[in-house]
């Protein structure tokens, strides 16, 4: 269902956005997990789920404007490289943020922020707050902070 209403917000107003299929977004995780390892580099990964969106913003009226929102400040704000795809059982839409650490995360909850005051939708922070919790993927995070160690140890 949230599905066809995300495509529907897409087409309708003509965002140049693509949701990969659950099958496709896994994958793609699994080889940003190996390139990552490879660059030692880092990306934050995101999950929006639908359910836990829903109870918080209790009604389909808000939870229907967290999504314009959403696909909004994605279509105003995406990289090229951002990855977004649906989440096992379609259950949510999961987000990549490629060659980012938390700050990438944390530049784009202002983008959500700016806009849902834009449209007198502060309820966007008890969403953003209390239930997306970003993860960010620390393979060269961990390799700096063991040579800062080391250093520290000589």
């Amino acid at each position: 269902m949230m599905k066809e209403e995300l495509f529907n917000l897409i087409k309708k107003h003509q965002y140049n956005i693509s949701i990969y299929t659950e099958d496709i977004f896994e994958r793609r995780c699994q080889e940003e997990i190996i390139r990552s390892d490879e660059d030692k580099s880092s990306f934050v990964y995101i999950e929006f789920d639908f359910e836990s969106i829903n109870a918080t913003l209790g009604n389909e009226s808000n939870s229907q404007q967290f999504w314009n929102i959403f696909m909004e400040t994605l279509s105003q704000n995406k990289r090229g490289s951002d990855i977004l795809g649906f989440l096992e059982h379609e259950s949510g839409i999961g987000l990549l943020l490629l060659d980012s650490k938390l700050n990438g995360w944390n530049r784009l909850v202002g983008r959500f922020i700016r806009t849902a005051s834009k449209h007198d939708f502060e309820i966007m922070n008890l969403v953003l707050d209390k239930i997306v919790k970003p993860i960010v993927y620390p393979a060269c995070i961990q390799d700096i902070q063991a040579q800062e160690v080391a250093k520290q140890a000589q």
